[in-house]
């Protein structure tokens, strides 16, 4: 699916007020995120081959996502995007599974309407059972902290391939990421301030038990 843009963004400083910097500042913040997000996979291809790419592309999908809410052991709320991603279970013993990634931009809105964005990137882990079955889970908590009650409004969901510095994005999946894109130009949409982050775990075939969930582990972001 390389080639699909969600987002066309305009000039970030037009329409900007000089009344109020700090939502000018912020405005710019969230575009060269989106920019990030959903543009960089324009870039050219750098050491996959075709065929390679084409293998990828029939191997791999984006089973699923479902949205929840989770509480910590100190009733913490937190608002759920879990991915379920699924690709040829040869991979692990084929290539580095470090370079896997899933990229995520999700939009939140609270009681009062206000909407937020929340940009989360990162890479699969380097160590995987033999076993691995080619199915991944990943997780990312959103917690509601001081704004209350939120909820998720909008999400896009990119996983793909580091081929070099090029990340290569294979499948896609998307909930209202016009709307998104509409509120953000009409600069109503905040940098959410609360914490987050992603947690994974994958499945794979035990010889006694059969399909069994890995240890679940946190996933750092990756900047970009």
């Amino acid at each position: 699916m390389p080639g699909r843009v969600f987002f066309q963004l305009k000039n970030p400083t037009a329409g900007c007020s000089p009344i109020n910097k700090g939502l000018d500042v912020q405005t710019i913040k969230i575009y060269l995120l989106l920019a990030v997000l959903f543009a960089s996979h324009l870039l050219a291809f750098g050491e996959l081959t075709d065929k390679d790419l084409k293998q990828f592309e029939s191997n791999l999908e984006i089973g699923g996502v479902r949205i929840t809410s989770w509480k910590n052991d100190d009733r913490e709320k937190y608002e759920v995007l879990q991915v379920n991603t699924l690709q040829s279970q040869d991979d692990p013993r084929q290539y580095d599974m470090s370079k896997f990634r899933v990229r995520l931009a999700v939009e939140l809105t609270d009681s009062q309407k206000n909407t937020y964005l929340v940009k989360f990137t990162g890479n699969a882990p380097e160590d995987y059972n033999s076993d691995y079955n080619g199915e991944d889970y990943w997780k990312l908590y959103m917690a509601h902290g001081d704004l209350g009650r939120i909820k998720i409004s909008g999400y896009v969901v990119e996983y793909g391939f580091m081929d070099g510095e090029t990340f290569v994005v294979l499948a896609v999946d998307e909930d209202d990421s016009e709307k998104m894109q509409a509120r953000v130009q009409q600069q109503t949409t905040q940098l959410f301030p609360g914490k987050v982050y992603l947690r994974h775990y994958y499945m794979y075939d035990d010889s006694s038990e059969g399909d069994t969930e890995s240890t679940e582990m946190t996933i750092k972001r990756v900047k970009e």
